[in-house]
């Protein structure tokens, strides 16, 4: 080892120990004061979350006083309806009730949903909403009901549950709200008149926070006083009970779903009400790693500048040829796949390494001479064996219009499907075809099929009108048409039997279904499944290499793995081959 070596490993060895000790120590002490702060900061701020629920809930509470107070509304509640004008007088106090429920209520927040009075002296309720409302809904079956009645007045804050006050906007979709309660009583005789309910759609309280950026590192939750989830970054949980119901306010760390995460509690005015915030601890190492890197960083440069300083004394004299020396030993080790080590500079070393370097040099030279030689002979074969398709298109024209003149009427008939199949199997700038190019293909295909097996082969094939517009990818049908030719009328149940195959293309909903049958010799389940599963080599009778299986995951990589092909065959007799694609109208720009 080198003077240089070793004066360079001593002084770093000196800088490095006492910075890894004091590293070290920084790095935990900054750790975990920083993510204290980092934690009480996310949990101020969901504070904040919860602070604004409860001034949303104190105005809707406010709101719900006036409508308590309001004596037009009491005494429409209170009056009695009987007598031929019962009905009008009822309904007149309907319009009058449901305008004062739009003045006082529903106009002065939109996060409102629903407003709703209940009556007691009437079979009808009265509201105020932009949605469809129920006309079945019945207030007194809700399990809530009697808590509202029971509390006499008091604020009712129903958790998380179903709306079923208003119509779904879809069939598929739940919606869910929260519900604030208050019965009605008259104030001479503390009679129940009614209840006054103030419905808030769950998807309209997040207006309450600012928007929420997609995080999956962090989440948060809205629970009620039953620990039931009433908003969630997840749509999937709301209204479903939390899977840790027994949460303290604060801060705690527990591992959810395998992963450590820090859990902020901020609690509501509101009995049992929680804003629960999950943030997974990688997430706040991230965030806090940057003080104690820093500290670390400051050392290495320390250390850097000494081993620079170092280095740079030592270098005056023997940097230029020690600069050679090290390149031509990498170049070396490079070359014989050995581990690269720096030594200082030998003479003889450095003679015998530019030596090694020339004659790698004049090597890669020839070899590169001899490399180019042979890629421009081989462009020169490709060149003379490639053919013009339009000199095939036009060469078998030609053909065709001999055969023409002759009288050879088959044989026109067998170049004309020749040369349309030769044309579209061409298309390679087009995988989605109309689906009468892919019949017309497939009846020019059968054209020539037949020529073999002396017109044996009897098609049906039957289009529904409408679908032939309809875009489908192209090679569907000839390789389920010709498996049904090679394999499955192989060996025919008589001699003298014709095979028949039956192609059905027709529309169901969304989805294009094409049937194929024929009556072949049939195949068991486990061969269907081993074909549509397995990949086989192609018939060196095929038109192409494209088989069943190439077609099933071909339509399940374009379209998804709800459309493919299945096969329902009984040995001896049939095998039907029925592939779904979706439904769309072809357009020349699809790719």
């Amino acid at each position: 080892m080198s003077l240089k070596k070793k004066l360079m490993l001593t002084m770093i060895g000196i800088a490095v120990l006492p910075i890894l000790l004091l590293g070290s120590f920084s790095y935990a002490y900054f750790k975990q004061v920083l993510l204290m702060d980092v934690q009480q900061s996310e949990l101020q701020h969901n504070n904040q979350t919860i602070y604004g629920l409860d001034n949303f809930f104190l105005s809707l509470e406010k709101i719900s006083d006036s409508l308590l107070m309001n004596q037009q509304l009491t005494e429409a509640v209170e009056r009695t309806y009987s007598g031929p004008a019962a009905r009008v007088l009822n309904y007149q106090d309907k319009q009058k009730i449901e305008d004062a429920l739009y003045r006082n209520g529903y106009y002065l927040d939109n996060r409102i949903d629903t407003i709703a009075v209940f009556p007691e002296n009437s079979d009808m309720f009265y509201y105020c909403t932009k949605r469809t409302i129920n006309p079945d809904y019945d207030v007194k079956a809700e399990s809530w009901y009697e808590e509202v009645v029971k509390n006499e007045g008091a604020l009712t804050l129903v958790g998380v549950h179903e709306n079923k006050l208003v119509q779904p906007r879809s069939a598929a979709d739940t919606e869910y709200c929260v519900t604030l309660g208050r019965s009605l009583h008259s104030p001479g005789t503390s009679r129940l008149l009614g209840i006054i309910l103030i419905n808030v759609n769950v998807r309209d309280l997040q207006k309450l926070w600012p928007q929420r950026q997609g995080d999956s590192q962090e989440r948060f939750y809205l629970l009620d006083g039953q620990s039931r989830v009433v908003y969630s970054d997840r749509p999937g949980e709301i209204g479903q009970p939390f899977f840790m119901p027994e949460l303290k306010e604060g801060v705690t760390t527990a591992r959810v779903e395998g992963a450590l995460c820090d859990i902020l509690v901020s609690e509501s005015a509101h009995p049992g009400w929680k804003g629960v915030k999950l943030i997974m601890r990688s997430k706040l190492n991230q965030e806090i790693a940057a003080m104690p890197y820093i500290t670390i960083i400051l050392g290495l440069v320390l250390i850097g500048l000494a081993v620079v300083v170092s280095h740079f004394i030592s270098q005056i004299i023997t940097r230029p040829l020690q600069d050679l020396y090290t390149k031509l030993r990498w170049f070396e080790a490079q070359k014989n796949g050995e581990d690269f080590q720096e030594n200082q500079v030998e003479v003889k070393g450095l003679s015998s390494s530019y030596n090694s370097m020339i004659e790698e040099i004049n090597n890669l030279t020839m070899r590169n001479y001899e490399t180019q030689t042979r890629l421009r002979k081989t462009e020169l074969l490709a060149l003379q064996f490639q053919i013009n398709p339009h000199f095939v298109y036009n060469t078998l024209s030609s053909i065709k219009w001999m055969a023409e003149m002759q009288g050879a009427k088959r044989m026109v008939t067998a170049l004309g499907s020749l040369i349309k199949l030769l044309q579209f199997s061409s298309k390679n700038d087009q995988d989605m075809v109309p689906i009468r190019d892919e019949v017309l293909f497939i009846k020019d295909y059968l054209n020539l099929i037949n020529l073999k097996y002396f017109d044996k082969i009897q098609a049906d094939i039957r289009v529904e009108p409408g679908t032939e517009n309809c875009g489908t990818l192209r090679f569907v049908l000839q390789p389920i048409v010709e498996n049904a030719i090679y394999h499955g009328f192989s060996e025919f149940k008589q001699p003298s039997q014709d095979a028949a195959i039956t192609i059905d293309i027709r529309r169901e909903g969304d989805r294009i279904l094409y049937e194929v049958t024929d009556n072949g010799k049939g195949m068991t389940p486990e061969q269907a499944e081993q074909v549509l599963n397995e990949e086989h080599p192609a018939n060196h009778l095929s038109f192409n290499k494209i088989g069943l299986y190439n077609v099933h995951t071909r339509i399940q990589y374009t379209f998804g793995s709800q459309y493919g092909v299945r096969i329902d065959s009984r040995l001896g007799e049939y095998t039907r081959v029925r592939v779904e694609i979706p439904a769309h109208v072809y357009k020349e720009e699809e790719p």
